[in-house]
């Protein structure tokens, strides 16, 4: 009886015995996630692929993310460019013998250009340079509370 069955037989039905019990398998347990990626509503991830394109991925990830927090990346820059413009402010309103409300218009000019500092942590650091600097001259003396509160005030 098994004489009449050759080995390429056998194999090809064993072959199609298997993917049919995979089949059953399959559709029994992920049933849900087949329907789900045949709406639309889920997508096939490959490991394979992933690990391939995983450097590109990457340097995207990277690009986006410097392309969104530019404006945070700029902001130490930023703060270094206030400092030097912050003692220049100093020292053009002293020379120009400004009164201590048009120093402080000044100030915040300048401090309005510089609107990512402002939301930094980098606002107290300026604000104590705002304080040294004018403590050089009397006649434009600030505290700290003063100088932080230039931040929020408009031009009067």
């Amino acid at each position: 009886m098994f004489t009449n069955v050759s080995w390429g037989s056998y194999l090809t039905a064993v072959g199609i015995l298997l993917l049919i019990w995979y089949l059953v398998l399959i559709l029994k347990f992920y049933s849900r996630d087949l329907r789900k990626l045949f709406s639309g509503e889920k997508k096939l991830n490959f490991p394979l692929v992933k690990k391939t394109s995983n450097k590109l991925e990457s340097q995207r990830h990277q690009k986006s993310l410097s392309s969104s927090f530019s404006e945070s990346f700029d902001t130490l820059e930023d703060a270094e460019e206030l400092s030097t413009r912050i003692v220049q402010v100093v020292e053009e309103s002293s020379q120009m013998s400004l009164s201590k409300e048009q120093f402080q218009n000044y100030l915040k000019m300048v401090l309005e250009e510089y609107p990512y500092v402002k939301i930094s942590s980098l606002r107290e650091n300026i604000s104590n340079l705002i304080v040294s600097e004018s403590e050089k001259h009397p006649q434009f003396y600030l505290t700290f509370d003063q100088a932080d509160t230039l931040w929020e005030e408009t031009i009067s």
